[in-house]
């Protein structure tokens, strides 16, 4: 195992990929408490619909939640280790004098 050196960039890389993870589940716990709180208090005053169709997701929790989705999708998908190496092949491709400008 690699020992933690706080000079080391890889260091400072998954620092940000930590906290890029960190603020995405905060994001996601303030969306469930708010749409808990919504449709909780909709539901003390209305009581459960009687069939799914009576149900009205509001516009802002959709797209709220496509938002969280994509930056999820960014953040576990797309995430630094694939750019790092997109990079790295493309200055190896330099190096070797493969590139063609």
């Amino acid at each position: 195992m690699e020992h933690i050196n706080k000079q080391n960039p890889r260091y400072e890389v998954a620092v940000e990929r930590v906290r890029k993870i960190k603020k995405f589940y905060t994001g996601i716990l303030v969306f469930a408490i708010v749409f808990g709180i919504v449709y909780g208090i909709k539901f003390f005053k209305h009581g459960f619909p009687q069939n799914l169709g009576e149900m009205q997701v509001s516009w802002i929790f959709i797209i709220w939640g496509l938002i969280l989705a994509i930056k999820g999708i960014k953040l576990f998908f797309f995430n630094s280790d694939w750019e790092n190496d997109m990079i790295n092949k493309e200055l190896k491709k330099q190096n070797d004098g493969n590139y063609q400008r």
